[in-house]
């Protein structure tokens, strides 16, 4: 879903390309098992999807309506271990740096939510920047190995993925500056990708959005969160929450022994108390896949998940076998260019007392990076808080 000010030469643009990629997903799918890994989507599919957004504008404008600034815009694929991603190309092709988008989830859809960067609204980064949306392997758009190969499902092979975008990326656009954009699980691409010293001269600059940094203190945070809650709504008279605080209390978690149970039961505590009166879900219950999948995107991100891969069981298998064990903490030190933080005050996925050992152990390596904390705003700051987060990202790059 776009914002009601967005271009809607994008958001025609941006219908019509996913209704293609969907057709063009259902007509390789019984193909996909003996597709080489080397084998690229033809181009044509991009001039198709160009031409029919362009004849979509024309019978769908009044002529009275004002015609938007079209910005420039393509769709193109890259292929790694059998995974085709496309990325698509959005702004101004003049501009000296690449903004490329690594989303969360794992599952949800860098082209999907395209549209918050675009528009004629001051709420934008297409005037300014090239914006690359990539959808990851397993998610988005992305056309994938049927059965899941499972031996790419981790997050090393996504940072080299991210490698091979950015490759594609220099020789298309070559000379330009490429800054990284990570939210949530995609924080975890990002750090991984950072602090790998073969990366270093790919990319310039790098900005992380409540991002899943390390799985071990991800599950203190969400414990520690979820035990101010309940004592929070105790003292307003909810006296359910006495049961599951004392459960809080009792949890002793282990980094080396992995406890999925616990975590998972964390994570949905954590979500499911932050509507003050809502008692929390039973920890049994919490504990499944399909009721952690509806309570960790509820209703209010729903926007930005709907997309053909969202309920992949390659997406879910990260989450639940290896989120916990996301750790580059060693690694930070090979991190060689700038950073921007940004997180959420409210944020109950990634609380911000996960943000605090990785703003501290980058200080405490002499690292450059800026760190922005938003009052009243949950887990998505691209939504909820447009403007501030689009305006802290054009300064921070500026400043490159």
């Amino acid at each position: 879903m776009l914002p009601s000010d967005s271009s809607r030469f994008s958001y025609h643009l941006l219908k019509v390309i996913r209704g293609r990629l969907k057709q063009r997903k259902k007509e390789l799918r019984p193909k996909t098992k003996k597709m080489k890994t080397n084998k690229i989507i033809p181009s044509h599919l991009l001039a198709l999807a160009l031409f029919a957004g362009f004849l979509f504008l024309l019978s769908g404008c009044k002529k009275d309506e004002p015609q938007p600034n079209q910005s420039y815009q393509e769709l193109f694929w890259v292929t790694n271990k059998g995974s085709q991603m496309p990325v698509l190309m959005t702004g101004n092709k003049e501009s000296a740096s690449i903004l490329l988008f690594i989303h969360g989830g794992p599952g949800e859809s860098s082209i999907a939510s395209t549209g918050v960067y675009t528009g004629n609204s001051p709420a934008n980064l297409t005037d300014n920047f090239l914006l690359a949306s990539w959808d990851q392997r397993y998610a988005g758009y992305s056309i994938n190995p049927d059965p899941i190969d499972w031996s790419t499902v981790n997050v090393d092979q996504y940072a080299e993925d991210c490698d091979r975008v950015i490759e594609q990326l220099k020789i298309r656009f070559s000379g330009k500056k490429i800054i990284l954009v990570a939210h949530s699980w995609g924080g975890a691409v990002l750090t991984k990708f950072i602090s790998n010293p073969a990366y270093h001269d790919k990319y310039d600059g790098w900005v992380v959005a409540d991002g899943m940094v390390n799985g071990f203190e991800l599950a203190c945070a969400m414990q520690s969160y979820s035990r101010q809650r309940c004592i929070e709504l105790i003292a307003e008279g909810n006296v359910q929450y006495v049961d599951t605080l004392a459960y809080l209390n009792s949890v002793v978690l282990d980094p080396v022994a992995y406890d999925k149970p616990t975590f998972l039961r964390l994570q949905m505590l954590a979500i499911s108390l932050i509507k003050p009166g809502q008692k929390p879900l039973d920890p049994v219950v919490l504990s499944r896949c399909a009721q952690l999948e509806k309570s960790v995107f509820p209703d209010s991100a729903d926007r930005i998940r709907r997309n053909n891969n969202v309920e992949s069981q390659a997406n879910l298998d990260l989450f639940y076998n290896q989120v916990y064990f996301i750790n580059s903490n060693a690694s930070y030190v090979n991190i060689s260019k700038p950073g921007l933080i940004i997180w959420g005050e409210n944020d109950c996925v990634v609380p911000t007392d996960a943000a605090y050992p990785f703003t501290g152990r980058l200080s405490s390596l002499g690292k450059t990076f800026q760190f922005k904390l938003y009052p009243d705003c949950w887990h998505t700051p691209m939504f909820s808080n447009t403007q501030q987060y689009i305006d802290d990202i054009r300064k921070f790059i500026d400043g490159l």
